[in-house]
């Protein structure tokens, strides 16, 4: 399929002009004047902010080519391959590695789905009329509609988006999910998308508490009480008295308000809202159970079991799907025989406390975990050109104690001998 056609469904360059009012306002003189939330929940920063979380964290990964064979103890190699370089460089004309994956981590936070399509450069072979397929670019498609369906035992995908339609088969595509479950084919809930139901009335109840708290405050501080006059004025001069009440009002700066009318005086104490710290946080919460993000996440003042946590339930999993998607969507099946995948790097350790990380070094150097090199990127430093040291320092377990009594012996004739 030509790349102008499927660069539709990427939606580069569209701008969308349907405009919608989240807020519009409720016209009712009977009760509170409340704004409606409206049904986008991305209007909500603390919903931006969670997906945001998400997707920064799944761009620190990295994916790589490898060869990993169960018969060889786990071994890997990292493959020399077109693979690798795309990987490292560019995914397509328009994005970086990190690009490429905070975009993917974004959009299956989105649509629970993720639908990336491949492109080759065909090189003729020599001798032959056959052509070599070298991989070029992955692009990231954003179709306003998808259905996976079986046609003659082949599953086939159906995108549709920009007004075009494109069928294809499905292994052309690679599909990642995300809370795949309820639905045959995709991620999501039971229509393949992610539920927002509980999130709108969530978003509602927080919505109105920010409105209701300054609308109280204004309210505290304008009203103070009701000055009933018992002066009965003439029917034309009504206008009149009421203009220079109004400029008493006006003219006083200290609410206090000197009139010659005969009146009655009844206060009314309109207290500002106060809501409880327990409650916000409660309902932030709420919002951000969906996501799998926690409030310290959200704030990003976490400590390191905080964010293991929240590595471990949201992140690892993402990554996973990321991985085996990659993986079934791009080698043939006598590759996967050979132990062909995509395997899915993390800088999880990167984001932990310098302590932490410190404190890693300090229990891998005994056993040479990590180079010198490795050490020091892991510490924010610049690797340099000193050559890794291997610390030569082993004993066995099983004759420790035969080594150092003879040791002991030895010093001791020296000793006599002295």
């Amino acid at each position: 399929m030509a790349f102008e056609k499927i660069k539709k469904l990427l939606k580069i360059g569209k701008y969308n002009t349907k405009i919608q009012n989240s807020f519009n306002r409720l016209i009712s003189l009977d009760g509170p004047l409340i704004s409606n939330f409206g049904k986008d929940i991305y209007v909500s920063d603390i919903v931006k902010t969670a997906v945001h979380r998400i997707a920064e964290e799944v761009s620190k990964s990295y994916l790589r080519s490898v060869i990993q064979k169960v018969s060889n103890s786990g071994k890997i190699k990292i493959n020399d391959d077109d693979y690798n370089f795309i990987f490292t460089t560019r995914f397509n004309r328009l994005m970086t590695s990190h690009d490429f994956m905070y975009k993917l981590g974004y959009m299956l936070v989105k649509n629970c789905n993720a639908y990336i399509y491949q492109t080759f450069d065909e090189v003729p072979i020599k001798g032959t009329d056959l052509v070599k397929r070298v991989p070029k670019e992955f692009y990231i498609l954003d179709p306003d509609e998808v259905t996976i369906y079986e046609l003659d035992g082949e599953f086939r995908i159906e995108l549709i988006g920009n007004g075009v339609t494109f069928d294809l088969p499905y292994e052309d595509i690679i599909h990642v999910r995300w809370k795949f479950g309820e639905h045959s084919t995709k991620g999501g809930d039971a229509n393949g998308k992610f539920d927002v139901r509980a999130l709108l009335g969530n978003l509602q109840i927080l919505h109105t508490i920010k409105e209701c708290v300054p609308k109280s405050m204004v309210a505290s501080l304008s009203i103070k009480g009701l000055l009933s006059m018992k002066t009965v004025a003439d029917a034309d001069k009504k206008t009149l008295r009421r203009d220079e009440f109004e400029n008493h009002i006006l003219d006083s700066k200290y609410g206090i308000l000197a009139t010659d009318f005969e009146s009655d005086f009844t206060p009314i104490n309109i207290n500002a809202s106060d809501i409880p710290s327990n409650v916000l946080n409660f309902v932030k919460d709420e919002l951000l159970y969906p996501f799998g993000v926690s409030l310290p996440i959200l704030t990003g003042k976490f400590t390191d079991d905080e964010y293991s946590a929240f590595y471990q339930t949201t992140i690892e999993g993402i990554l996973v799907a990321i991985s085996e998607a990659f993986t079934v969507g791009i080698f043939t099946q006598k590759q996967l025989r050979a132990g062909y995948k995509i395997k899915v790097y993390d800088r999880f350790v990167q984001s932990l406390s310098f302590a932490t990380r410190m404190k890693i070094v300090e229990l891998a150097n005994p056993s040479n975990l990590l180079k010198r090199m490795e050490q020091r990127e892991l510490l924010g430093y610049e690797p340099d050109e000193d050559p890794d040291r291997v610390s030569l320092n082993y004993i066995d377990t099983s004759i420790a104690n035969q080594y150092q009594l003879i040791n002991k012996t030895i010093k001791k004739e020296d000793d006599e001998n002295a």
